[in-house]
């Protein structure tokens, strides 16, 4: 019974896996919720990528720390939303300064709980320092719709690689780090962001350029890396996931992993061109 049942979700699905219906209906959800708290913006944004954060720092415990330690985790989770909140007050040494100090008290705490002390230092700059840089681009005056776009590039990487890795499939990227990911799948997802992204841009007023494709490109490589530097991670601690929270996606930090890393590109490219993509003067 259950290999038949089995074999009709396959059938059903196609190359895609039985899993894309629960994988699918996740997505949607979190799509869903994202678009308000973008919209909502101000001390509502903040609070949910303060939450977003917690939750990630729980199974970056969890996966890299043994046992896990709920000090260590809130150590974490307070530095990073200390971050967050100066940041939407527009305080952004201060901001910094709260992620450099987590860090320095986790390091601390580890040494005193003979935890790894390395990856208890990380955990607040990991995940600090793009929380810090999704607040800072949210409040700019063109921040919903240059956040919006943002997000919507990152979102068609990771669904495209996805997509194309499992229809297309062939060699493996990284067969050492990840036995999932594929160049088909690197592919798919570039060309996933180019597309989705220039199709928003199109909405948004601004005809793609070369100038956009070539962020848009940039934000897919960089966010893919960051989705094999996790991979990495949960290798070196033998996790198959970060965590199970979100349905047929694994952990929060599974998810979110190509954001971060994308995130500070997205910041370093505004920060050198305050117009782009959608400021006065952009195209």
């Amino acid at each position: 019974m259950n290999a038949t049942g089995g074999a009709q979700s396959r059938s059903f699905w196609g190359p895609l896996g039985g899993d894309f219906g629960i994988r699918l209906a996740s997505a949607l959800v979190l799509f869903g919720i994202a678009l308000l708290v973008v919209w909502l913006g101000g001390w509502v944004f903040t609070v949910w990528i303060a939450l977003a954060c917690g939750l990630m720092a729980f199974e970056w415990e969890r996966m890299t720390q043994h046992p896990t330690d709920v000090v260590g985790v809130g150590i974490a989770a307070l530095a990073i939303a200390a971050g967050a909140a100066l940041a939407q007050m527009a305080l952004y040494p201060y901001a910094f300064g709260a992620l450099g100090l987590g860090a320095f008290i986790a390091f601390v705490h580890a040494q005193a709980t003979r935890r790894h002390r390395r990856w208890a230092f990380a955990l607040p700059l990991y995940l600090g320092i793009p929380a810090i840089a999704l607040v800072w681009l949210r409040g700019l005056p063109e921040g919903w719709v240059t956040t919006l776009w943002f997000l919507f590039v990152v979102w068609a990487t990771d669904s495209w690689a996805m997509i194309a890795g499992r229809v297309f499939k062939g060699p493996l990227m990284a067969p050492r780090i990840s036995p999932k990911k594929t160049w088909s799948g690197f592919a798919g997802g570039t060309i996933g962001a180019v597309g989705i992204g220039a199709i928003f841009a199109a909405v948004a007023g601004r005809a793609p350029d070369g100038a956009l494709v070539a962020a848009m490109v940039a934000i897919a490589w960089v966010g893919q890396a960051g989705d094999v530097l996790e991979s990495a991670i949960k290798r070196r601690f033998q996790a198959k996931d970060a965590g199970a929270v979100i349905p047929g996606h694994g952990g929060f930090l599974d998810r979110m992993d190509s954001l971060l890393a994308a995130t500070i590109l997205m910041a370093a490219i505004k920060l050198v061109w305050p117009a782009f993509p959608f400021g006065a003067g952009a195209s």
